[in-house]
Parts: C-alpha cells; structure tokens; sequence
C-alpha cells in the first residue's frame, strides 16, 4: 500500500530572477509607454504649478528660485534653465492668473494621476472595480498628496538654519536644536516622500494582499530616481547635447526625459511590490509517493 504526502513550500528568488521578472513586466504592461503619457502630463502640470507656488511663497518671503536651485545635482542643467528663467519671468502675476494656474496644474497632474492609479492596477493584476467618480477622487485626493509632498520636499532643505534662527526671535531654540534640524532636514525630504510613494501602493490596489509589501517599492523608487536622475542629470550635461539635434527645443526635451524616468520609476515600484507578494504568497504542491512501511521506518528513527 502506498501513502501520498502533501508537502507545501514558498518559492523563493534570488534578486537576479526578481530583476528578470521586473524587466519582463516593463514589457509585457507597456510602461514605457505610460511612463511617455505620464511625463506630458506632468509638463503640462509644472509650469501652472510654479505659478502658483511663486505667489504663495511670495507671502512668506520665501524665493522660489531657490527651491529650484536644489534641484541642480538632479535635473538637467538645461532644463532646470527653463524653469529657472520662466520662474524670473513670473515674478508679478494677477489674482486671477494665480488661481487659473492652480486649477491647469490640478487638471493636468489629476489625469496624470489617474493614468497612475490604473498602473499600479495593472501592477498587480486588477481591475478597478471602482467607478468614475470615485476613481477621479482618489486621483484629486492623491493628486494634492503628492503635490504636497514635492512642495514639502522642496522647502524643507531651504528651511535651513537662517529660517530657524528667525523662529528663535519668537519660539526659544537651543542650539542644539538648530544643529539637529540642519543636519536632518534631507533625512526627513527622502521620509516624506517615500511615506507618500507607500501610502500610494497600499490604498491603490482594490483587494491588497493581506501582507501586501509597501516598503521594498517605495525604498526602490526613491533611490532609484535619485540615482537614475544623477546619472540621467551627468549624462546630459557632460555627453548629450540636445540642442544639436532638437535645436531650442533640447531643454524641453531634457526635462520630458527627466519627467518620463520619473513616472517609470514610480510605477515599478508597484511592480517590484507586487513580484515580492507573489513570490511570498505562492505556494507550490507536491505529491510524493512513499510506502508505508518506508514511512513506518522514517518515525522509528
């Protein structure tokens, strides 16, 4: 007589065969494509942007120009010129400039967005069950989150110790202090934007695992848009030149670039999520025949 034995074990992976499946699943779900989709919009989005956040700076004595200076180790050098001079061209604008630049940027980066969402769905095999109003909150809600998160992100590092000394005159600071926050402030730029980028995998997907993996894609994205945004930053001011092939239109096609690894980055971290909960919630079966007098003598010994 013979006895067959159910025998469960996890599939594991090495970090070579996730790179593989990331790299199969940047094919098979077309992200280059929407991460093309993803960078128009969000240049449709940056320019009504920096109006609006020149006027509500302004109020705060706080230049905008500086904030894009930041950014110099990371954009383009001839990229960041064209937000750098559009930025000094937008020094006195109208009430109701502002708040059409506001609703332009809104609208745009929200079907930005939305294209997102429906990403991170395609990430992990879904089907948004959700209708259109409900989905076009969720990319207004996320739209303002993120939107918040850059604009914190932006600050923060300008926020330095000449702005904390400023708030000693009327809130007590110790030096201590002032010291801690000037060495941190990065730390709690890359704190928030990764805390936004995992809120986004979590709430995103309809029927999330119920240990779903939120952390490894957005560590993933972070680093890897500081790093593909260095090189990418390196390569086009050192090698590329644009302007040769595209003429005056070689910044612009700089910052597309820069905004299209931006979007890819994004959305394969979702990937990257969802490969780890596949591989930690797949389970393999085996039937192995044994005898019985075979597994009478295994329990013996």
């Amino acid at each position: 007589m013979h006895r067959f034995i159910y025998i469960l074990y996890r599939q594991e992976g090495d970090p070579l065969d996730i790179l593989k499946e990331l790299f199969r699943r940047y094919q098979r779900h077309r992200i280059g494509l929407i991460g093309g989709t993803l960078a128009f919009f969000f240049l449709l989005a940056i320019f009504p942007l920096l109006i609006f956040l020149n006027a509500l700076l302004g109020t705060f004595n706080l230049p905008l120009l500086d904030l894009i200076q930041s950014l110099r180790d990371l954009i383009p050098e001839a990229a960041l010129e064209i937000l750098v001079g559009y930025v000094s061209s937008i020094s006195s604008t109208s009430t109701s400039l502002i708040s059409f630049s506001l609703l332009a940027s809104l609208y745009s980066s929200s079907i930005a967005v939305t294209s997102l969402i429906h990403s991170i769905h395609t990430a992990y095999n879904q089907h948004s069950h959700r209708n259109f109003l409900r989905t076009k909150l969720w990319s207004i809600f996320f739209t303002f989150l993120i939107g918040l998160a850059l604009v914190t992100s932006l600050i923060l590092p300008v926020l330095g110790r000449n702005f904390l000394l400023f708030v000693s005159k009327y809130i007590p600071l110790t030096d201590g202090v002032i010291e801690l926050w000037t060495n941190l402030r990065w730390v709690l730029t890359a704190t928030i934007i990764t805390a936004t980028l995992a809120l986004l995998y979590k709430v995103i997907p309809y029927k999330p695992y119920k240990k779903q993996s939120i952390w490894p894609g957005a560590v993933f994205s972070l680093i890897g848009w500081m790093v593909i945004s260095l090189l990418f930053s390196i390569y086009v001011n050192s090698y590329a030149n644009y302007s040769i092939v595209y003429g005056p239109l070689g910044a612009v096609i700089a910052l597309m670039m820069w905004l299209f690894f931006t979007g890819v980055i994004i959305i394969l971290g979702a990937e990257l999520n969802s490969i780890l909960d596949t591989r930690r919630n797949k389970k393999l079966s085996i039937y192995v025949k044994v005898d019985d007098t075979d597994l009478d003598e295994e329990l013996e010994d």
